[in-house]
């Protein structure tokens, strides 16, 4: 469990600003926010708004039958199921502050990771174990969008 828990939230709509309730966890995972049966009762919009809060903590859902085991600065995802890693640490637009809570959000530059058994994540790095760099993969891109 992380320092802070999504204790509630509505998963069966499109987030709302007013919409989420935090709770203390038990700290297993610091500079992070854990949700529990995350594709099974489709919470995405929800831990999307987690972020919305807070972009500069990484946010992690997890499936049933489902865990990280950590070590050190990184964890590996363990389990049947996957981990959903977002990352709002680059997020230039989010109409959360001065809004009704009643309204729906809005966020660009979002980065998503989907992790299965196995894969690791580096937290310190904020990427996957293994990962090319951002860099590396937008030249490479550039690189082949020259080619005829």
């Amino acid at each position: 469990m992380s320092e802070t828990m999504l204790a509630q939230g509505k998963s069966s709509q499109s987030y709302r600003i007013g919409d989420l309730r935090m709770a203390p966890g038990l700290g297993f995972l610091p500079d992070a926010i854990i949700d529990q049966h995350f594709a099974e009762r489709g919470r995405f919009g929800r831990l999307f708004g987690a972020v919305a809060h807070n972009p500069r903590v990484l946010r992690i859902g997890l499936d049933e039958d489902t865990a990280l085991v950590v070590e050190g600065g990184s964890f590996e995802v363990v389990g049947s199921g996957c981990a959903y890693v977002v990352d709002g640490a680059g997020i230039t637009h989010s109409n959360t502050a001065g809004a009704r809570p009643s309204r729906a959000f809005s966020m660009y530059d979002l980065r998503l990771h989907v992790l299965c058994p196995g894969d690791t994540f580096d937290v310190c790095k904020r990427r996957p174990t293994g990962a090319p760099d951002i860099e590396t993969s937008q030249r490479l891109e550039m690189k082949a969008s020259d080619q005829p």
